[in-house]
């Protein structure tokens, strides 16, 4: 059922995250992704995470050496400022994921399998009722959305990188040590951002696989089993809704810590920008032109994270929609009319929302308002820099 395709992308987020040990377990994965196990909790990996863990920690301390104190952002409290916070988030960030990985194992572990068993048992019953081809082209459409994705993460990564040499002020052992550092931190992040992504397009497409059955279901000729197939439906949309439930609380937290990062990470890269026009900081073409696609891809990484957010919890909650579409048939049986009613009960019950520590809501208008957030503080940010210039 899973095109070789997707499964070479989601292979790609499963080694992102197994690299920097962000798994409550390693997966067992054979002959093109036809079979796929989890595997018991390994001690030797949660040995291995905390190896990893150790060493971003580490990473932190070399990033605070004089040659950074010394350079641009020494004469500028709100460059101090900004760097301190996004040091200390990162610390957070690091504390969240890997916390989970090693207080919630058990959980992590009983999700992953759970997750499996779900996948394993809906397949037969959407092979059954989607056509072959339709599922393909759902497929294939997520794959070329993921790889979009990692595009765009790459090259705000290589835009970001290059920027940071450039403001290096002494090349020496002690600054490259705390630009490799910041290397090690921002692959960090990207790879927490990979499994963000691998796991809402898992749940788009369970969510989207019901809409396609249920379309079928509807087109389909003569109404013998068309109640009992409706039932399977609602059963599948109620196990994926639960698991999706399931994902969401379990990774609240390390979510909410990336989110933060990204806030930051996109204030200080306005803020530089501003900085850069204003010539405080010397610039040239080619740091003109990495820093223009720095802002460029970042914002466009973040709409396309909050549209495939956006996306997943859409699939869900507009299942009636689709559920309509049974009322435009002439003739329903007894069993079906029933059948459509609880389903209609249980989708109006139950609707999907993704609430960042159960506080803020993150939808369309939340990306507006963040976005808008954004742009608010750094332009408090350029009111009290140029004041401060005025005092001088």
């Amino acid at each position: 059922m899973l095109h070789p395709k997707l499964g070479q992308a989601l292979r790609v987020a499963y080694y992102h995250a197994l690299v920097f040990g962000l798994l409550g377990t390693t997966l067992q994965l054979r002959g093109k992704n036809r079979l796929i196990r989890v595997e018991k909790v390994s001690w030797l990996y949660l040995a291995y995470s905390l190896l990893i863990s150790g060493c971003l920690l580490l990473d932190i301390y070399f990033m605070l050496p004089r040659a950074i104190l010394d350079g641009y952002i020494s004469h500028n409290i709100v460059l101090q400022w900004n760097f301190f916070t996004a040091v200390g988030l990162r610390l957070a960030a690091i504390v969240c994921s890997y916390g989970l990985v090693w207080l919630q194992r058990r959980r992590l572990v009983k999700l992953y399998a759970d997750s499996l068993h779900l996948w394993r048992s809906h397949r037969r019953t959407l092979k059954r009722m989607v056509e072959q081809h339709a599922l393909e082209e759902l497929q294939l459409s997520l794959k070329n959305l993921f790889w979009r994705k990692t595009f765009v993460l790459y090259v705000t990564l290589l835009c970001s990188l290059v920027l940071q040499y450039q403001l290096l002020s002494v090349i020496n052992r002690q600054s490259l040590t705390a630009f490799t550092a910041r290397l090690s931190q921002f692959q960090h992040l990207l790879a927490a951002k990979m499994c963000f992504y691998a796991l809402f397009l898992l749940l788009e497409h369970q969510f989207r696989a019901l809409h396609l059955a249920l379309g079928a279901l509807q087109r389909r000729k003569g109404g013998k089993q068309k109640g009992q197939d409706l039932r399977r439906i609602a059963a599948m949309h109620w196990d994926t809704y639960q698991l999706a439930r399931r994902f969401f609380d379990l990774y609240d937290v390390a979510n909410a810590m990336l989110f933060a990062n990204m806030f930051v990470s996109t204030m200080s890269i306005l803020y530089h920008a501003v900085q850069y026009s204003n010539q405080t900081i010397q610039s040239n073409a080619w740091v003109s032109l990495f820093g223009s696609g720095l802002i460029l891809f970042n914002f466009w990484g973040t709409l396309m994270l909050m549209g495939l957010l956006d996306r997943v919890v859409s699939s869900c909650n507009e299942l009636g929609q689709t559920l309509r579409q049974f009322s435009d048939l002439r003739k329903i049986s007894k069993e079906l009319q029933i059948e459509l009613e609880l389903f209609a009960s249980q989708l109006k019950r139950n609707r999907l929302v993704y609430k960042i520590c159960g506080i803020v809501e993150l939808n369309n208008s939340a990306c507006l308002s963040y976005i808008g957030s954004i742009l608010s503080h750094v332009i408090i940010l350029m009111q009290f820099d140029l004041r401060r210039r005025q005092e001088t």
